[in-house]
């Protein structure tokens, strides 16, 4: 067993240390060109509006089956990649830096069992760029909406609004040269109760004015909920909805009541989800915790909607806690999450140590090798403790297994329509996180 390159959780996860079999390279070693091919484009991207750039010098690594470098290449000054993909190539890694929260972290990602093909579209978030986004505070008077709708909760932009205060400023920034418009949900506190929601487009405003809400906007049978029966396989659940937009996800709405009510006629894509979370017996790492969730689109608002949750929580748990005994012996790791495999394709591993995380995934069942680094990745997580472990399954309705969800993942990152395709709907994922003492 190699160690002595990684600490704390790394050496329980993964117990490669690399950095002796590696070639670096560029971007392109001037192979056979009808050789299989894998190809990429980097991006960073700003957080607060759709700014940009292309990403130069990421590490793209192409390991061996028993996780040791074959090679290592950099995106080029487009932030593009066209790597051979060899007899010997098994695994590909991609690392860049990303700026959140004033600091600079390192994201890792790992594909197990890779194929020569397109992976689209890498994006890592630059906070920097949002110093380029064209951004605007709308100052809000709610005193109106306050006393007419007493008995309700306010959210705009998908946040939640205190009406009592005299001034609630809403941060919007410009996408394409142009505000998304802006909408407002009235949640009621209470079952039994109609919802209420209703726009504004900070485009046909005078920004530099305080903008009063008039209760009358929410007047009208456009801008009152419908009621969805929602049909849920547990007691133990949260329900959640939100609407597909051109602008991205809009209405993002927890529903204390358990009574969903969608606004089809102001939105016509609407998708709800059910989950639940349960709380583990910690080990003598950390804490455990189990979260499922079952998403749907909803095609009919006057349909029941059914949600059946995974529910594998002791198996996920079984699972788990054999893998962490087993986890950091020499060689690799064998794990096994198939039963999802009637409604999940991929598996992946997550390790949190400070701000930066590797995330490793690959098919519902297979082996996690001793994955060897770089010795500049190494280092990122040098003297850091690992905060958090988390083990998780997913998958989309429809789709065969993890190489065909893994192109639509790619086709997606290309795609210039502004709503996401529908095969992105129906989802269900399972996950058990420990949080390290």
């Amino acid at each position: 067993m190699k160690k002595g390159c990684y600490i704390g959780a790394l050496v329980l996860v993964l117990s490669g240390c690399g950095g002796s079999g590696d070639s670096n390279s560029d971007d392109s070693d001037g192979g056979n060109p009808a050789s299989p091919r894998l190809t990429m484009d980097v991006e960073s991207t700003a957080s607060m509006c759709n700014i940009r750039e292309k990403k130069v010098g990421v590490d793209v690594i192409v390991h061996r089956r028993d996780g040791s470098i074959l090679n290592s290449y950099k995106s080029d000054a487009q932030g593009h990649v066209d790597v051979p993909w060899s007899s010997e190539a098994s695994h590909l890694t991609v690392a860049a830096q990303e700026f959140v929260n004033g600091s600079s972290s390192w994201r890792i990602q790992t594909d197990l069992n890779a194929k020569a093909s397109d992976y689209g579209i890498y994006r890592f978030t630059d906070e920097n760029l949002n110093s380029g986004c064209d951004c605007s505070d709308i100052n809000l008077d709610t005193s109106e909406i306050a006393t007419v709708y007493s008995n309700y909760y306010l959210y705009g932009n998908n946040a939640y609004i205190n009406p009592a205060l005299t001034n609630n400023p809403l941060h919007v920034c410009k996408r394409d040269n142009k505000f998304a418009p802006v909408n407002f949900i009235l949640i009621p506190k209470q079952g039994g109760i109609a919802a209420y929601a209703a726009s504004i487009d900070p485009n046909e405003l005078d920004l530099s004015q305080v903008i009063s809400l008039s209760s009358s906007m929410f007047e009208g049978a456009s801008h009152e909920g419908t009621l969805l029966n929602v049909d849920v396989n547990s007691s133990n659940y949260f329900l959640r909805s939100y609407s597909e937009t051109e602008y991205g996800r809009q209405n993002w709405i927890s529903w204390p009541t358990r009574e969903v009510q969608l606004f089809p006629e102001l939105f016509n894509r609407n998708l709800v989800s059910a989950s639940q979370q349960i709380d583990l017996a910690g080990n003598d790492i950390g804490t455990m915790s189990y979260v499922g969730l079952t998403r749907r689109a909803v095609a009919d608002a006057s349909n029941n909607l059914s949600l059946n949750l995974p529910l594998n929580e002791n198996l996920m748990l079984s699972e788990v806690t054999r893998l962490m005994s087993t986890i950091g012996n020499a060689g690799s790791t064998n794990y096994d999450f198939s039963f999802n495999a009637n409604r999940m394709q991929g598996v992946q591993v997550t390790l949190s140590q400070s701000n930066d995380y590797w995330s490793i995934s690959g098919p519902l069942k297979g082996s996690i090798p001793d994955l060897d680094l770089p010795a500049h990745l190494q280092a990122a997580f040098d003297d850091s403790s690992m905060t958090s472990m988390s083990f998780y399954v997913w998958g989309y309705s429809g789709m065969a297994d993890l190489y065909d969800l893994r192109s639509e993942l790619s086709k997606s990152s290309r795609s210039t329509n502004s709503i996401r395709s529908t095969k992105f709907d129906n989802y269900d994922y399972e996950d058990i996180t420990i949080l390290t003492y």
